[in-house]
């Protein structure tokens, strides 16, 4: 097989022996002229005798004799492009027809034991039949040539807009760096993606998304530049490919990562297709994870502004306390058991560090009051949700946080303020800043009151469940809060 003269006549040859049409047509032939022997025999083998010796000459007494008659057929049929019949002897017949690609002989048919001479015209009828299959199978690996060169750019144009999709859908890194590796899964089907990205100032790629379907998990690894395929995709800008591997650069001016795919789901070897889409994929996904990034850097200004405005509210109302960062960390978890996105759970942290922001437009007086207010002070004490919603909803980055904290002063049951809501009417950051705010009230130190010990604190949201507080979101904080892990972190805040 190894001198065919191309791939076409490689897959002719292989596609042959197994054509349900060639069978039909070794069958009419035995139908017209008995028992034979046949073989298809490419063109390097049919020049060997011992090949000759073992595949037609078994029965033979004089087996070096009869293997040279059957390499002077072939030589014949080689030149004369055309069957050329043979004779062992008086009672052993045969024919070399040979196997042309647009003149190209690469293989013969060679058929031998016939026990008379076949008719000319039986030997043309079964060479016809021969080259019609040929130009039939030649037209399908042409269109299957085609196919698999049309398929992946049309994957690859369907790439480009799934990718737009993400940039849109998503600017959250984490949550798109998964997307990005799913769909490329996905799109060359294999079972295992990992994206590493750029450490300029170590010169490391720092893994940041990886998808693993293997039931053996691989565990995730920093990759210096310039090692492995992932670190000479990105040392060299291009594409590092291996049967089972492909590392493709993230590119956005300088490169910025890399996503590598492992282990097609087939199991065949990544091929120039798959590389041609992965490149349409990683151009679009850079510009997506660059935009993240640079979101992400946008964010942290956010954070540190709303932290400001916190210290700021905290030095202007002495009875309003800023979250501690364990608190922060609870309320994110509650909102996980949620399945609540990334940008929702950023609304809700913000909502927490500016839920009594509401506090600065009441009266000093109403707040610094040690005895038992009015009527018309509590009045004021009870609008501050509707004041703090409409402070954060001057600030346009803050818009979403609004809801949360106009209403984190509701009861489950309707009994609160500042509009009676009541149950699912209540925005489910609002249900979950209620249980989270008030167990930090309770077991935290404030000059006005005794605090509650954590297990006090807990019977007491317990108590209140179906009342003050939503009975799902409860059940999902002691869920959390029971953790070994998340009591230490509680314990060491509330002591420092």
């Amino acid at each position: 097989m190894e001198d065919l003269n191309t791939e076409r006549q490689k897959k002719i040859f292989k596609e042959l022996d197994g054509n349900s049409d060639f069978k039909k047509s070794e069958s009419i032939l035995s139908n017209s002229v008995g028992h034979f022997i046949l073989r298809l025999v490419d063109k390097k083998s049919a020049y060997q005798k011992e090949i000759l010796q073992k595949n037609f000459c078994k029965r033979s007494k004089d087996k070096d004799k009869h293997a040279q008659i059957i390499a002077d057929a072939v030589k014949k049929a080689d030149k004369s492009k055309r069957a050329e019949p043979f004779k062992y002897s008086t009672n052993d017949y045969g024919f070399c027809l040979p196997l042309l690609d647009e003149e190209n002989v690469f293989g013969y048919i060679i058929v031998c034991q016939l026990k008379k001479a076949p008719p000319q015209s039986t030997i043309e009828f079964f060479g016809h039949s021969i080259k019609s299959i040929i130009k039939m199978l030649k037209k399908d690996i042409e269109l299957n040539n085609l196919y698999a060169t049309t398929k992946p750019r049309s994957i690859a144009l369907s790439t480009v807009h799934t990718v737009h999709r993400l940039i849109m859908s998503s600017l959250y890194l984490n949550e798109l760096l998964e997307r990005i590796a799913r769909l490329s899964m996905q799109i060359i089907n294999t079972n295992r993606c990992s994206i590493k990205l750029v450490d300029s100032k170590k010169k490391t790629l720092l893994p940041k998304a990886t998808i693993d379907l293997r039931s053996k998990k691989a565990k995730l690894k920093k990759v210096k530049i310039g090692r492995w395929a992932p670190g000479k995709s990105v040392k060299y800008s291009k594409s590092i490919r291996g049967d089972r591997y492909l590392a493709t650069p993230l590119i956005d001016e300088d490169v910025i990562g890399v996503i590598t795919l492992y282990d097609k789901c087939d199991n065949q070897p990544f091929n120039q297709y798959d590389e041609e889409i992965m490149r349409t994929l990683a151009e679009q996904s850079a510009i997506a994870i660059k935009n993240a990034q640079l979101y992400r850097e946008q964010e942290k200004l956010t954070m540190g502004s709303i932290k400001a405005l916190a210290q700021i509210i905290q030095s202007r109302c002495p009875g309003m306390y800023a979250p501690k960062s364990v608190f922060l960390k609870l309320i994110q978890l509650v909102g996980h058991e949620f399945q609540m996105r990334e940008h929702e759970l950023k609304s809700l942290q913000y909502a927490t560090i500016l839920h009594d922001a509401g506090e600065l437009m009441i009266p000093e007086s109403v707040l610094r009051k040690k005895g038992k207010l009015t009527e018309e002070e509590y009045k004021l004490i009870k609008e501050h949700p509707l004041k703090g919603a409409e402070i954060i909803k001057s600030l346009k980055s803050l818009k979403s946080v609004a809801p949360s904290i106009m209403h984190h002063h509701e009861n489950y049951d309707g009994t609160g303020y500042p509009k009676g809501l009541k149950g699912n009417d209540i925005p489910l950051g609002a249900r979950i800043m209620a249980v989270v705010s008030s167990f930090e009230a309770m077991i935290t130190k404030r000059p006005y009151k005794v605090p509650l010990s954590i297990e006090q604190a807990i019977e007491e949201i317990k108590k209140n469940s179906g009342k003050q507080f939503d009975p799902k979101v409860v059940s999902a904080f002691l869920k959390i809060v029971k953790k070994r892990d998340i009591i230490n972190l509680i314990k060491k805040e509330i002591r420092s």
